[in-house]
């Protein structure tokens, strides 16, 4: 067998892999949908204990610097992507996610409740995006966008540090999700990455959460363990027992029609994509 012929086949095993994977996601996705469909929308002063859904304006006394922007922010998530040869031909593989930040409020003219942003699944705009790194350990950075001005009021962080945050980010590994396409599933052909072999060139696309704008929160409310007075005892968080917990920036019904969407989207392109796959291995083989 040609060495184009073993490629060929781990290809189509990647793709069969990468189909079920997404096929799988898709009713994950469809069961978020049917939650946050399920989970009306109410007033921050009458939200009970349990899983809730609440709009408001992200503010906190304290904030952290994003790495990639530099922009101060309630919280931040930044993919990773890191470029993976293969001959000559290349392509972008998610390396790891970095997502940190400070605890903020979410208020909306009724009340304030405090948000913990860890292990959320985040819809956020995207404040920059930027590409660094090289050869022979060059770290050489090229903006690409700081996408909207409004949030990203910092400045890009020097080329040699964002090398070096990617790098030390990858060495130590990450993990999140994201309701954005690009960052939606991790590459399984980048993981594979089919005998390629990654360089040192990575690229950074970065998301916040700042004070003094809107966000759609779904998650669950606890009671909130360090209170500032009377009015600051609920914690919404990642839920124990009820998984669903989403930050977004779009209102209610977008983000109801991006989840369903995205869930055929993936149920059925996903199926599509393992049948075919096999389909051609089953043919190859004679076994079709």
């Amino acid at each position: 067998m040609s060495s184009h012929d073993s490629n060929a086949d781990v290809a189509l095993v990647v793709g069969f892999g990468a189909g079920l994977v997404f096929f799988f996601k898709g009713f994950r996705v469809y069961r978020e949908y049917r939650v946050l469909l399920d989970t009306p929308e109410i007033p921050i002063r009458s939200i009970p204990m349990g899983l809730v859904e609440i709009h408001g304006k992200a503010r906190s006394e304290q904030t952290v610097t994003s790495p990639v922007t530099r922009t101060p922010c309630c919280f931040y998530k930044v993919d990773i992507e890191r470029w993976v040869r293969d001959k000559n031909r290349g392509h972008w593989s998610h390396a790891a996610t970095d997502a940190n930040g400070v605890r903020f409020y979410l208020e909306d003219g009724t009340g304030k409740v405090l948000v913990d942003a860890h292990g959320a699944e985040y819809d956020l705009i995207q404040t920059g995006k930027v590409e660094t790194g090289g050869g022979m350990g060059r770290s050489v950075g090229r903006l690409w966008g700081k996408g909207d001005p409004a949030l990203a009021t910092g400045s890009m962080a020097p080329p040699a540090d964002l090398f070096a945050y990617a790098q030390s980010v990858v060495s130590t590994g990450g993990a999140s999700y994201s309701l954005h396409a690009s960052s939606f599933i991790p590459s399984l052909a980048g993981a594979i990455s089919l005998g390629g072999r990654s360089s040192d060139r990575y690229r950074l696309s970065e998301y916040l959460i700042v004070p003094d704008h809107w966000y759609d929160v779904t998650g669950t409310c606890g009671e909130n363990p360090t209170p500032q007075d009377e009015n600051d005892r609920n914690l919404i968080m990642k839920g124990t027992n009820e998984p669903t917990f989403l930050i977004s920036w779009r209102s209610e019904k977008e983000i109801e029609g991006t989840l369903r969407k995205r869930a055929a989207l993936h149920v059925f392109g996903g199926a599509a994509l393992s049948v075919a796959c096999l389909g051609i291995l089953l043919a190859k083989f004679g076994w079709l």
